[in-house]
C-alpha cells in the first residue's frame, strides 16, 4: 500500500497556539460575540452562540497580546466546520482568506513564541 493511502487530508498545515480573546465576526450586516480559541499562521478556531456553515465567508476582529502590547487583528476567513459543542456553544473551524502583511508577522510571532 502506498503512504498517500494513510495521510490525513484534514491535517492543519500550520500549528495552532491557544488563545483566549474575546472577537467580533462579521458576515455581511451581521456581527456577533465570540470568543478565540486558537490560531495559526493558517487559520483560527472560535466558539460561537450559534452555528456557521461551512464555506461562509466572514472576517474577525480581536486582539493579539504580543509582548510590548496587543496588536489589532482584522481578518478575513472562510469557515471550514462547524461543532455542537454544548447549548449555544459552537466550535468553528475557519481558514485565513486574507492576512495582511502586519497581522501576518504579528500572527507568526505570537505562534513561533516569540513575541
Amino acid at each position: 500500500m502506498a503512504d498517500e493511502q494513510f495521510r490525513d487530508p484534514n491535517r492543519r498545515g500550520f500549528a495552532r497556539t491557544v488563545i483566549r480573546q474575546p472577537a467580533t465576526v462579521t458576515s455581511g450586516d451581521t456581527s456577533l460575540p465570540v470568543q478565540t480559541f486558537d490560531v495559526g499562521q493558517g487559520g483560527m478556531c472560535f466558539v460561537a452562540r450559534r452555528p456557521i456553515g461551512p464555506g461562509t465567508r466572514c472576517t474577525i476582529a480581536f486582539d493579539l497580546p504580543l509582548r510590548g502590547g496587543s496588536v489589532e487583528v482584522a481578518a478575513s476567513l472562510k469557515v471550514v466546520y462547524s461543532s455542537y459543542v454544548a447549548a449555544e456553544q459552537f466550535k468553528i473551524g475557519t481558514v485565513f482568506t486574507e492576512l495582511d502583511d502586519d497581522v501576518a508577522l504579528a500572527l507568526s510571532r505570537f505562534v513561533t513564541g516569540n513575541p
